[in-house]
Parts: C-alpha cells; sequence; structure tokens
C-alpha cells in the first residue's frame, strides 16, 4: 500500500511471467521470468482497488487519496498525458514563402491495433517553373524507402490505374470542372511517358535503397512498398489496392481544393484533431521498446551458444533486470526512448 512503501522507501512492482512457448523437443515448456513492472496505484491490479474507506483507513491509507501514479523508490509519480496530432487524418498546410512548394498535404497512418510505427505521406505542390522548367503545379510524392519524390500520377498507374480517365475520375469529382481539370493537367503531362503499371513499379524500385538488382526484383520491391508501407490502415493485404486508389484520390482533391481557394488549411492547434496518450499507451510503448532490446539479447546469446557449440539455457539469456531497470529508470527520471514526460506527484492528503 502506499502507506507502506513510503515509510519502507521501496518501490511498488508486480512480478509477471511469459509463456515462451513449446520448445522444439519434448521437455514441458514452462514460464520465464522477464522482470518487474511498476503498478499505479488504485488500479485493477493494485490491493488498495477494491478497499472502502473504513479498510483504507485501517491500512493508513488516505481516502481521499484517487491513486492513478506510481510509487518509485518511495516517491510518488505521475506520466503525463502526451499529445499528439490523431493519425489516418487527411491534413493540408500552406508553405511559407520562399519555398519550392506551395502547398503540402500530409498523411499519418496508422494501422488499428497495431504496434507498428506510423507511416507518413506527404503530396506537395509545387510552385511555378521558372525559365527553362517545367509550367509548376505539379504534385508528387514522398514515400517510404524511396529516395526521391515520385510523381503523384506515376503512383496511381503503380496502384493499377493506368488510363488517364479513370485516374481523374478519382482526383476531380466533377468532370465539368475546368479550374480542377486545368489545375490537374500538369501532373497528368509530367507522367505522360509512363503508360503501364510494370513500368510505373520499375519507376519507383530504380528509386529505392536496393542496387544492382534485376527488373522483376525491383518491381516486387514497389509492389511490397506500395501494399505494407504506403497508407497501411487503409490495407496492408494483397489487392487493396483499389481502396489506396480512392484514398490518394481523395487526398490529391483535398490539394486541389485549397490551391482553388475553395477550402481552408487545417489548423494544427485545433484541439479536435489533436490525440493524448495516457499511461496505459505510453508504458506499454516503453515496455515494447525493453522487450525488443531483450529478445535481441536472447539472439545474441543463441548465436554465440551455436557458434561456441555450448547448450542453450533460456533462463541465463534473459536478464531480468533488464526490463525492471528500464522501467523504474524512465519513471523515476523521465528519461526514456519515448520522451515521456514525468513530474512529482503532490502530497495525497488535501491540506
Amino acid at each position: 500500500t502506499m502507506n507502506e512503501y513510503q515509510v519502507g522507501n521501496e518501490t511498488n512492482i508486480s512480478d509477471p511471467a511469459i509463456d515462451m512457448g513449446s520448445p522444439v523437443s519434448t521437455e514441458e515448456s514452462r514460464k520465464e521470468f522477464l522482470g518487474y513492472v511498476p503498478i499505479m496505484l488504485r488500479s485493477l491490479f493494485c490491493v488498495l482497488s477494491d478497499k472502502d474507506d473504513a479498510q483504507l483507513a485501517d491500512l493508513g491509507e488516505c481516502i481521499y487519496d484517487q491513486g492513478g501514479y506510481f510509487v518509485i523508490n518511495g516517491s510518488e509519480k505521475v506520466i503525463v498525458a502526451q499529445e499528439r496530432m490523431s493519425n489516418n487524418h487527411v491534413y493540408a498546410f500552406k508553405k511559407k514563402q520562399p519555398s519550392k512548394f506551395s502547398w503540402v498535404v500530409e498523411t499519418r497512418s496508422q494501422v488499428e491495433n497495431s504496434t507498428r510505427p506510423t507511416s507518413t505521406l506527404y503530396l506537395q505542390m509545387y510552385q511555378k517553373g521558372g525559365r527553362g522548367s517545367i509550367e509548376g503545379n505539379q504534385i508528387r510524392s514522398t514515400l517510404p524507402y524511396i529516395r526521391t519524390d515520385i510523381p503523384v500520377v506515376i503512383i496511381f498507374r503503380a496502384l493499377g490505374y493506368v488510363a488517364d480517365r479513370d485516374i481523374i475520375e478519382h482526383v476531380v469529382y466533377d468532370l465539368s470542372d475546368g479550374e480542377m481539370m486545368d489545375l490537374f493537367r500538369p501532373s497528368l503531362e509530367e507522367a505522360f511517358v509512363i503508360q503501364q503499371r510494370d513500368v510505373a513499379l520499375d519507376f519507383i524500385g530504380r528509386r529505392g535503397s536496393a542496387r544492382d538488382v534485376t527488373k522483376d526484383d525491383r518491381i516486387r520491391y514497389a509492389a511490397g512498398i506500395l501494399q505494407k508501407e504506403v497508407l497501411p490502415h487503409v490495407g496492408i493485404e494483397e489487392h487493396c489496392e483499389t481502396k489506396k486508389g480512392f484514398f490518394m484520390g481523395y487526398a490529391v482533391h483535398k490539394l486541389l481544393m485549397c490551391k482553388l481557394g475553395r477550402a481552408d488549411e487545417d489548423d494544427r492547434d485545433h484541439f479536435g484533431k489533436k490525440r493524448l496518450d495516457l499511461a496505459g499507451p505510453l508504458l506499454g510503448g516503453l515496455f515494447r521498446v525493453l522487450f525488443r532490446k531483450l529478445t535481441k539479447d536472447v539472439r545474441r546469446h543463441l548465436q554465440r551458444c551455436l557458434d561456441e557449440g555450448k547448450h542453450f539455457n533460456i533462463g541465463a539469456a534473459i536478464k531480468s533486470n533488464h526490463i525492471s531497470d528500464g522501467l523504474k529508470y524512465s519513471l523515476a527520471t523521465g528519461n526514456c526512448e519515448l520522451i515521456v514526460s514525468f513530474y512529482i506527484f503532490p502530497p495525497s492528503c488535501p491540506t
């Protein structure tokens, strides 16, 4: 309880174990100790969660203490909620001049109920070209793991929309809107030389990180990028190009609407576009980082045992203090890989 830990200057921790799965041999699987995880006071796992006022008074606890904080080395620590922009929304921003872009559209794509990192897609509209350059107002996109910007029409053709009319129908919803058609024409003219899906995929694959590979490998690499890394919240399974084409068309349409003055740019400070990460997701992310480091250490220990011809013992490979010390250090100091902020909780009893 809070009273006991304040007296003993200890840390409120729990003892989780994880089932490491069935081994290759016939040996019965067992649970391995990974480390201690701090418990939030008055949470479901806290011994004070189901106590009434009389029981709390008997334990020496303050009945007005609402909990929601951690006890680390005898000090009360509370995790400050982290504010961020919401994911899976299309944001349009006007660039301050001088800049080679006039408008930028970005989407932070995050798969629901997934631990994979956020993938951000950018669409940029270039300024009017100068003497000896192309017309301007062409739209290009920044794709993950691709070194250079890719014209957006080439991305549409790589997704399977080869004909100009198919692309226009996904971008310009009203084909009688001549003003928007004229604004989108430079993007179509820029990608006029590429009229096949395989050529578009090869165009993207040539600008990836892989070098000195065959054309088929480049096409497979580009197709994998479009399937797994571009707009993953829309879909990462096979044959999801249609849905991604509609979402990409919506993003380009919003960019054209803002350029034509028919829509306003988004406000970064609008509270409706903000999301708060509380203690649960923040601690979960920190535990994920520490657990990933632990698995790397186990993998290195296994490789060393194989190289030296020694017997591998999973219990000896797991350093239980790695997760325990990492969580305690981050909660005690506020320093961690996720830049989580902490502050000392005020006294629990009101004065």
